[in-house]
């Protein structure tokens, strides 16, 4: 049986999980310029000021620049970036060989887009990425993924997202980060939520966990146990959890 927000809000320790681009923001050309939903914006900062309360923002950018499109920094939120590789609490490092590596597909990736207005390669510390967003001629586009799909990623995990191919130099993923967080913290109550491809390991990380309300936005197949439509839905959703967090926490007297 899924859960509802109503009853996962009434929890001795809640988690709240959320993916950022997609979900609790929506796109643009420019990301560094999305449009972040207020209600979502609103709901995580009340639920982060309640005890018993954890929130988490788990994205695919970089740590640094989550943190240039979301300023959280007075509110007592975690913000991990890179698919998790990216985790402020546990930072590690590059080896010489990871940097190589990394260095070497982005030579490569360089060259498919120098000619090719709209297209870029985004460095991430563990990650390169290639995006097309701005990229409007749809044949050029498969262009681009065609000579994509041809290069040398030995020793790099490739993922195929919303406008972009990413390769990674680390293993970590969003449901190997939260399998492990949610072991380390024991959460009586997790949410999490996302809308792409890589949100999908989290949704399968978490499909056993009878605890655990996972939450797909937007259409296409899904591991996740819930679905809404959209970024705004994602808004009223959070507005409720919070609602009811904020209820149960005051009821039950969790901070005192």
């Amino acid at each position: 049986m899924t859960l509802t927000i109503e009853e996962i809000a009434q929890t001795r320790n809640f988690l709240l999980v959320s993916d950022f681009d997609g979900t609790i923001a929506g796109f643009s050309k420019d990301p560094y310029s999305v449009p972040i939903n207020q209600k979502s914006l609103k709901a995580v900062k009340d639920l982060s000021q309640q005890a018993a309360t954890d929130v988490v923002i788990l994205s695919g950018r970089h740590l640094e620049g989550l943190k240039q499109v979301l300023d959280l920094g007075q509110y007592r939120i975690t913000m991990v970036g890179s698919h998790g590789s990216e985790d402020s609490s546990r930072p590690r490092t590059l080896s010489q060989d990871e940097e190589t590596r990394l260095a070497r597909i982005e030579a490569d990736l360089e060259k498919i887009v120098e000619d090719i207005d709209g297209a870029f390669v985004e460095i991430k510390p563990f990650h390169r990425v290639l995006h097309f967003i701005r990229v409007s001629d749809k044949a050029t586009i498969q262009g681009i993924l065609a000579q994509a799909a041809e290069l040398d990623t030995s020793g790099l995990k490739v993922t195929n997202g919303k406008n972009i191919v990413e390769y990674s130099i680390s293993s970590t993923t969003k449901g190997s980060w939260l399998k492990d967080f949610v072991s380390r913290t024991d959460p009586t109550g997790v949410i999490f939520i996302g809308d792409d491809t890589t949100d999908e390991h989290g949704f399968e990380a978490l499909a056993d966990n009878p605890r655990a309300l996972t939450i797909k936005v937007g259409s296409g197949d899904t591991a996740a146990k819930s679905r809404v439509d959209s970024v705004d839905d994602v808004g009223i959703l959070l507005e409720k959890l919070a609602y009811h967090r904020m209820q149960y926490v005051e009821n039950a007297r969790l901070g005192h």
